[in-house]
């Protein structure tokens, strides 16, 4: 269970640091020698983290690591888990309502691998709460059979959905939709200005009759009559034959899974060792390989096949590098987004959706 800010600040003037060395929680490097605790409790979704990743960490520092299940959109066990890993809009979320620790950079100093905007993102500014681990980006799966050249820009891309109507889909997602209209506009993911959505809803609203929102993805496959489709890279990072996946190059959205310390950690040194572990570039390049998501940590790509590096739908374009932008939309903005995906949806005739 999530705790409430009142409980944490109940409890936040003493608390138990290492087990062989009990320490306030903010003042463990100030001096003192670190001691690493004898275990670490992970919260850890099943099959998102490689295997050699916590053997390597036992190997190597002799902590005995205990896993738990755990979901990448809340953390539970508070008090007897040590390490979540969570999305980084959940974090966002928690760091504002003081439901994660702040962690101890000095304990962490792999850190400095992290590539921007890895190393100070929107969602954890100066990374004072969190590690990321690895992230995916949104761009758009196109058949080569059906177009032989896919656009390489968003506006290229709701150009094809007015070029073939009933064939493009976008997801129910209003966020990434209109965050892509926005950039196809030239204008920031994120924005919260009004005239941005307005030059937004020049792009979306004359294609409420030709785009397709919603249906169901089929893992690495594009359903009939679909011939394009605006999704997450995650599903297609395995080539498939007859699609590539594309990751516009005007900008995209990243979304990134990270690292966090829950509140009243038990195993608080041995937390930090873990977040450093896993930012050590051999470990990087081997969860890529696991999990075929992008690694932040720089070092990590010269250990990866040149197949892994250029496969868009794991690696964004790094030549000319694409800007990558983490959700981040004001309240302001957030209202904007309603109203457009309102008109959006409201005033469209329904198309059956693909299967």
């Amino acid at each position: 269970m999530l705790l409430s800010g009142s409980m944490l600040l109940a409890g936040a003037c003493t608390r138990p640091g290492s087990e062989t060395a009990p320490q306030r929680f903010g003042s463990r490097l100030a001096g003192h020698v670190q001691v690493l605790d004898r275990r670490l409790v992970l919260a850890l979704p099943p099959g998102d983290v490689a295997p050699t990743t916590i053997s390597s960490f036992t190997s190597q520092l002799g902590v005995n690591v205990t896993v738990v299940p755990g979901r990448l959109d809340t953390v539970t066990d508070v008090g007897q888990t040590d390490v979540a890993l969570i999305d980084d809009v959940t974090l966002a979320g928690l760091i504002q309502a003081n439901l994660v620790e702040k962690i101890d950079r000095g304990l962490v100093s792999n850190a400095k691998l992290l590539l921007p905007p890895f190393d100070n993102p929107s969602y954890d500014r100066g990374g004072r709460h969190s590690v990321p681990k690895d992230y995916v980006t949104v761009g758009f799966a196109a058949s080569t059979l059906a177009v032989p050249v896919p656009p390489s820009t968003w506006n290229g891309f709701f150009h094809l959905a007015g070029a073939l109507p009933g064939r493009v889909s976008v997801p129910p997602d209003r966020d990434v939709v209109i965050g892509a209209a926005l950039t196809a506009a030239g204008h920031d993911w994120n924005s919260s200005s009004s005239s941005d959505m307005a030059d937004a809803a020049d792009i979306l609203l004359p294609l409420r009759e030709d785009l397709v929102v919603g249906g169901s993805m089929v893992r690495r496959r594009l359903p009939a009559p679909l011939v394009a489709a605006l999704c997450f890279g995650e599903g297609f990072a395995t080539p498939t034959a007859g699609i590539r996946f594309v990751v516009p190059r005007d900008g995209t959205m990243a979304r990134a899974r990270c690292y966090c310390i829950l509140p009243f950690a038990p195993d608080p040194v041995s937390a930090h060792a873990w977040l450093n572990h896993t930012l050590d570039p051999a470990v990087a390049a081997a969860e890529t390989r696991y999990t075929r998501r992008a690694t932040p940590v720089g070092p990590a790509v010269y250990q990866l096949p040149a197949s892994l590096l250029a496969n868009e739908a794991i690696f964004p374009p790094a030549l000319p590098p694409v800007p990558l932008a983490f959700a981040d939309v004001t309240p302001a903005g957030a209202a904007l987004r309603a109203d457009l995906w309102q008109e959006f949806t409201a005033t469209r005739r329904r198309r059956p959706a693909p299967r």
